[in-house]
């Protein structure tokens, strides 16, 4: 069973951001590959991260939520060396 994918307006703002054809294989690989699996195929994230998981495409990360009603809540793109620089409080 495929989950659900829903994108955070700040993923979104993310996307808009980064070259189309980078944003679309991203998107592609959320969509058709991570869906099916995003427990096992993304990793836990630790600290104030707790709760988070991300998922590597090339030189970015893809840092999301999961809920078990089969939902993927994408909360996050950016390049490695800027992922992790804000907490997320501002998305809760």
């Amino acid at each position: 069973m495929i989950c659900e994918v829903e994108w955070h307006e700040d993923a979104v703002r993310d996307l808009e951001r980064i070259p189309k054809n980078i944003a679309k294989d991203i998107m592609d690989k959320v969509e058709n590959y991570l869906a099916k699996d995003p427990i096992n195929l993304g990793e836990p994230l630790k600290a104030h991260w707790k709760g988070f998981f991300k998922f590597k495409a090339g030189k970015y990360r893809i840092i999301y939520m999961t809920e078990k009603t089969r939902l993927i809540i994408v909360v996050l793109v950016k390049k490695r060396d800027e992922a992790y620089d804000n907490a997320p409080k501002k998305i809760m």
